[in-house]
């Protein structure tokens, strides 16, 4: 464990056996922690009187109120129903594809793993398919931004479109997430700032932690022409292939938990108040449990004990099998429709850093029909 004065300061977990322990003591290590962890890559404001925002449903609850929405919401995350859309994730695949393959080359970041999240993201919310591509697009417009100022301008307009869908639904209920949340018998209703950042995590949630495994999956491919052919001629490789993935290069590197009292973990005092972080992608690399975890081998598949790229304890990544549904389609799909796709020669990936961890271009070529 380490200790930083930065953002506030925090402490840093890296080891497996004291993250798992923080991920699964909810009473001790909340989730609802102020400007640290992925909780705040989407831009919001804090409320007028500078305090942090109010508890996103089901992503800042811990213990029985955690549990109570986990249950409202899981139905929409069963094996089941991530199979319901298979359909319209494999439709925008191949329109996507079919929109730059005669092209010979690309950036598939831009060009293909941010363009199909945002719109199953949209769809999974309960927007009609009429909205999704305008809010797709600010939702990738937010993303994009390159200063503070910028992410704070896009994030009021994306906050404008998704209080629309909010207050469409505060009067008239449908059947859709975003009602489900609006309409939850818990006691009290949650508030319109809830809701609005409880939507606005599932961008984080479900459109760029996708994204962003998406490109670093289509980089490991596009180096390795081996594994590459490999994954494409064979299911069970490519499964493989994408859970070693998620281990290797975890989308979601880091998470942040407050302290609620004073408490030892890996023999270091922690008090009531103290930040801590952490970081999915060390614990899935310390050598107690993982000896070649620096290694990656895509025939590793689903480990013993089980890695932590998906998350532990309570918060365990509730949409895991809707994201690995989704990654297998993109994969299968860009594979199916440029089978020799390679890194070019003068191609410079560059990874981005901070809690949510992709690679900026996937710059990539291959040879087309004459």
């Amino acid at each position: 464990m380490a200790k930083s004065s930065a953002h506030g300061g925090f402490h840093l977990l890296t080891g497996y056996d004291e993250i798992r322990e923080a991920a699964g003591h909810g009473e001790i290590f909340s989730s609802y922690v102020h400007g640290l962890g992925a909780a705040d890559v989407v831009a919001e404001e804090a409320g007028s009187d500078g305090n942090p925002p109010p508890r996103a449903p089901l992503f800042e609850f811990d213990g029985q109120a955690h549990m109570a929405w986990r249950r409202i919401l899981r139905p929409y995350f069963t094996p089941t129903a991530a199979k319901e859309h298979e359909s319209l994730i494999r439709r925008l695949c191949r329109e996507t594809l079919t929109g730059f393959a005669k092209q010979g080359r690309a950036d598939l970041v831009t060009a293909y793993t941010q363009v199909v999240p945002p719109i199953v993201v949209a769809a999974l919310l309960g927007v009609p398919e009429s909205g999704r591509e305008l809010l797709a697009e600010h939702a990738k417009r937010l993303v994009a931004a390159e200063s503070r100022e910028e992410a704070e301008k896009r994030g009021r307009e994306y906050a404008k479109l998704l209080l629309g869908h909010i207050r469409e639904r505060a009067g008239v209920p449908r059947d859709d997430m975003l009602s489900d949340v609006i309409h939850a018998d818990l006691g009290a209703p949650a508030s319109e700032r809830q809701v609005l950042r409880f939507a606005a995590l599932m961008v984080a949630a479900g459109q760029l932690t996708t994204t962003d495994a998406a490109a670093t999956m289509a980089l490991l491919l596009a180096e390795n022409p081996d594994l590459r052919d490999r994954a494409r001629d064979s299911p069970k490789v490519l499964e493989e292939f994408i859970e070693e993935a998620v281990r290797y290069e975890p989308a979601v590197a880091a998470t942040g938990r407050a302290v609620t009292r004073p408490t030892m973990l890996g023999g270091v005092r922690l008090d009531a108040g103290d930040r801590v972080l952490l970081a999915w992608g060390s614990a899935n690399r310390d050598e107690r449990h993982f000896s070649d975890g620096d290694v990656f081998r895509p025939e590793r598949g689903r480990t013993r004990p089980a890695h932590l790229g998906w998350g532990a304890g309570a918060h365990r990544c509730l949409g895991r099998h809707l994201a690995r549904l989704e990654l297998r389609v993109m994969l299968q799909e860009l594979l199916a429709a440029l089978p020799n796709l390679r890194l070019r020669a003068d191609a410079r990936p560059r990874r981005t850093y901070g809690v949510i961890r992709g690679v900026r271009e996937v710059a990539v070529e291959w040879e087309t029909a004459s």
